[in-house]
């Protein structure tokens, strides 16, 4: 049991070890206009959205004990890999960027924080953490929804 724990614990930082190097040095490089920037921007990005969210996610799943909590991560994290990928897109330039973001970002503001605001605040050892945690989410959510311009 503890060996699973310490395998699961190393890769996580291993995975985002990996992660923020790739992104950091690629994100410096497309400042720069160096080659190589997409493909670490890419490569950062995609082990960010498609290895170290699901490890986390997985991890703390392992450690609810509420099944309602647990449907609840996996929608968040369906959202937070919709959004990833959708900054993905945005910062390489490639179709569908902005109908990625816009639709992962509604939801997350509109209906994954109601969620998890009503499912965890009837809890009360979690009401507070509760209001702080979906105060800040919905903030950093519609600051993000803010910053694009929509044409009517």
């Amino acid at each position: 049991m503890i060996n699973k724990y310490l395998i699961m614990r190393k890769s996580v930082y291993v995975v985002a070890l990996i992660t923020t190097l790739l992104i950091m040095f690629g994100s410096i490089f497309k400042i720069m206009h160096w080659p190589g920037a997409a493909i670490m921007v890419v490569l950062g990005s995609f082990s960010f959205t498609f290895l170290f969210i699901p490890i986390v996610i997985f991890k703390k799943i392992k450690d609810e004990y509420f099944s309602i909590d647990q449907l609840i991560y996996c929608f968040g994290i369906i959202l937070g890999t919709a959004l990833s990928i959708g900054f993905i897109f945005k910062i390489m330039h490639w179709p569908m960027a902005t109908v990625l973001m816009l639709s992962s970002l509604s939801l997350f503001n509109f209906l994954y924080i109601p969620i998890y605001f009503i499912s965890r605040y009837r809890r009360e050892e979690l009401k507070y953490i509760t209001v702080i945690n979906s105060v800040m989410m919905f903030s950093f959510g519609s600051i993000l929804f803010a910053m694009f311009e929509f044409h009517i």
